[in-house]
C-alpha cells in the first residue's frame, strides 16, 4: 500500500517526438484511472464503429482523446501552436523545413497543410494567426522589441519563447517556464529581448544562488555566457530558425580553453558536486 501510494504521487504526462511528424503522448496513472480512461475511449470507439464510422478503432480512440482533452474537434482551435517557417516556405512552396515549438523540425509541405487545412466535418476552419519575426541579415538572430517594464509583457515573452524553444541553460532542454532577465533587473538589467532568456523553473532558481553569473555575449545568434560557482564557463546559443545559415547550429558548451564540447543533457553541476 505504501509503495502504491508513493507511485501514485509520481503520476505524470509526457510528450516525445516520433517519426513522420507524430508524437508519443504518455500518461503514468494509477491503475484504476488508466483502466477507466482506456475503457471510456474504447466504449466510445465501439459505439461509433457500430454506427458505421470508417475510421479504425485505434484512430477513433486517438481522435477522441484529443477532442476530449482540448475541448475541440481536431484539438487546435483555441490552442496556440507556434509554427516557425520562412515566407518562402509559406508563400512560395519552398522545401525549407519549418520548426514546431515543443516538437522540432517538420517538413515544409506538412507545415503548410497544417495552417491551411479545414475540418473534415465542416464545422469550423482552423484559425491561423501570422506573426512576422524579423531577423538580422546572415546571422538569423531575432531582433527588436524592447520594454522598460520589469515584467516581460506578453508579446515579448512569446517572442522569447519562439526564439529559445527550450531552457537556455547549457546541458538542459526542459520546457520554458520562466522568462528571466540575464542581467538581473535589480542590477539595472533591461527588460529587453537581448537581456531575456527562457528558462525552466529549476534552472531559474539555481541561477539566483550565490556564485552563479550570466551575461549576454556577441555571437552568430543570441548568446548567453553562464559562469558557475566553480569558475567553469559555458555558452548557450539560441537554436537556428528556418532559413538561417549553418553557422553556430545547435547549442554547445565552451570550456575555459575555448574547446567546443558536444551538447549533453542535464544542468551544470551545483556547488559541492564532484566534477565528472
Amino acid at each position: 500500500t505504501q509503495r502504491a501510494s508513493h507511485a501514485a504521487s509520481e503520476r505524470t504526462v509526457s510528450l516525445r517526438p516520433a517519426p513522420d511528424c507524430m508524437t508519443y503522448l504518455t500518461a503514468l496513472l494509477p491503475a484504476h484511472e488508466g483502466v477507466a480512461v482506456y475503457a471510456a475511449l474504447t466504449r466510445h470507439a465501439d459505439t461509433l464503429k457500430s454506427a458505421g464510422d470508417p475510421r479504425s478503432l485505434g484512430q477513433i480512440k486517438a481522435d477522441t482523446l484529443v477532442e476530449r482533452t482540448t475541448g475541440t474537434p481536431g484539438g487546435i482551435t483555441g490552442i496556440e501552436i507556434n509554427l516557425v517557417m520562412t515566407d518562402r516556405t509559406l508563400l512560395q512552396a519552398d522545401t525549407e523545413p519549418a520548426r514546431l515549438t515543443g516538437y522540432g523540425v517538420v517538413p515544409a509541405a506538412w507545415a503548410r497543410d497544417l495552417i491551411t487545412q479545414e475540418k473534415s466535418d465542416g464545422r469550423e476552419e482552423l484559425k491561423t494567426w501570422l506573426r512576422r519575426l524579423y531577423t538580422a541579415p546572415r546571422t538569423g538572430d531575432l531582433v527588436a522589441m524592447d520594454s522598460k517594464r520589469r515584467l516581460f509583457p506578453p508579446k515579448l515573452r512569446r517572442f522569447i519563447q519562439v526564439r529559445d524553444d527550450t531552457c537556455r541553460t547549457p546541458y538542459c532542454d526542459a520546457p520554458i517556464r520562466h522568462h528571466d532577465h540575464i542581467i538581473p533587473w535589480h542590477n539595472d538589467g533591461p527588460t529587453s529581448l537581448a537581456n531575456g532568456a527562457g528558462l525552466c523553473e529549476a534552472c531559474n532558481h539555481t541561477k539566483e544562488l550565490s556564485g552563479w553569473k550570466a551575461q549576454p555575449r556577441p555571437g552568430p545568434r543570441h548568446t548567453i555566457e553562464l559562469t558557475t560557482p566553480t569558475g567553469h564557463t559555458y555558452q548557450s546559443t539560441a537554436p537556428p530558425l528556418p532559413g538561417t545559415g549553418p553557422a553556430g547550429i545547435g547549442r554547445s558548451s565552451i570550456n575555459l580553453s575555448g574547446t567546443s564540447q558536444p551538447e549533453q543533457r542535464g544542468r551544470p553541476q551545483q556547488p559541492g558536486q564532484p566534477q565528472q
